[in-house]
């Protein structure tokens, strides 16, 4: 009879190369899983739309703001886009920053709208424009920035604007005066304009990552009002008590809006020093260029302001103490007659 020839494992260690296997291949499908966790939108959600609807028209009414509310379709990226129409004079087109919403201009639409024609845009997957996964736009972020703003004044059927940016908007407006300076009337920028610094701070580190940061959505950071108020606490303003509850209540609702944490933690993923990469460029933009920076900014030191400002031709830096990344909920009177007072000269 023929001898067979092999080697046999011993009970203990098939249990352990089994156990060792079961471990490695769970390891590698809860870290797919936990990476996809959060990249899917959610249906749309009428009801979260309408409640969030109902907090932008009371918190613009509080603040007298004479508005329009329009919708309109955009080519590139390809969603509907909802905008806010106010004021009369020369066109004005405000870019919010983060996750937040064009409602959040209020305060500063109100003193503007005798002064500019305002139209105030939700960015993509904010407020009521439509949702957006960041990680299908097949193009980089910064390509993304300029054509949602040439979109954008396309579908308003604006040939040129001034261009008014905050954190995220004032990338976007950077971006959009080097690729079109042709269209662009004046830039102001207030707050720091996202991505300043050469490094990624820590906590946007963690938003980046995939499923580390649903994980945060989900627990410590997760959407209400007690993680509104906090965000102004400790990021946005330098005086939380003179955000006035219907703006807090306002910006709670777009937070709750089905899709809206979705969109804003695909567009970390793909950010990184957004504005600091700009600066080799920034000795070409010839556009008058207005940068307003507060002192007790959370996002970045008005020395970065100074450095930028150095780089351009026709730019000027103003520091406003006493004030916090959105610097117009801390310091309204000096916002507003710095951006007049530019708008005139």
């Amino acid at each position: 009879m023929e001898k067979q020839v092999g080697t046999k494992l011993s009970p203990q260690v098939s249990r352990r190369t089994l156990l060792t296997g079961a471990i490695g291949v769970g390891a590698i499908t809860a870290g797919y899983g936990l990476s996809q966790w959060g990249q899917a939108l959610p249906p749309r959600d009428e009801t979260a739309e309408s409640r969030y609807q109902d907090g932008q028209n009371a918190l613009l009414k509080s603040y007298d703001v004479q508005f329009q509310s329009h919708y309109f379709q955009i080519i590139s990226p390809s969603l509907r886009v909802h905008v806010l129409e106010a004021g009369h004079g020369e066109p004005a087109l405000m870019i919010h920053g983060g996750d937040a919403s064009a409602s959040q201009w209020a305060p500063l639409m109100a003193r503007l709208q005798n002064t500019f024609h305002l139209f105030v845009p939700d960015r993509p997957g904010c407020g009521l424009t439509q949702m957006f996964n960041y990680n299908q736009t097949g193009k980089p972020f910064r390509q993304h920035a300029v054509d949602f703003v040439e979109s954008t004044l396309n579908g308003l059927g604006l040939k040129s604007a001034t261009l008014i940016g905050n954190s995220m908007g004032g990338f976007f407006s950077l971006a959009f005066a080097l690729a079109h300076p042709e269209r662009v009337t004046r830039l102001i920028t207030i707050g720091e304009p996202a991505g300043s610094s050469p490094s990624v701070p820590f906590m946007f580190r963690l938003l980046g990552t995939r499923g580390v940061n649903r994980l945060l959505y989900a627990t410590i950071m997760k959407p209400g009002d007690a993680a509104t108020r906090d965000s102004f606490q400790r990021l946005l303003v330098a005086d939380a008590r003179k955000v006035p509850k219907v703006l807090i209540d306002c910006d709670t609702a777009a937070s709750l809006i089905p899709g809206a944490t979705e969109s804003w933690l695909t567009m970390v993923q793909n950010t990184g020093p957004l504005t600091f990469a700009l600066r080799p460029e920034l000795n070409n933009l010839n556009v008058p260029t207005l940068m307003i920076w507060a002192d007790k900014d959370a996002f970045g030191p008005p020395d970065r302001g100074a450095e930028m400002v150095a780089l351009m031709p026709h730019a000027k830096l103003q520091v406003v103490h006493d004030a916090g990344h959105l610097a117009w909920l801390d310091q309204i009177d000096e916002c507003t007659n710095l951006i007049t007072a530019f708008a005139q000269s």
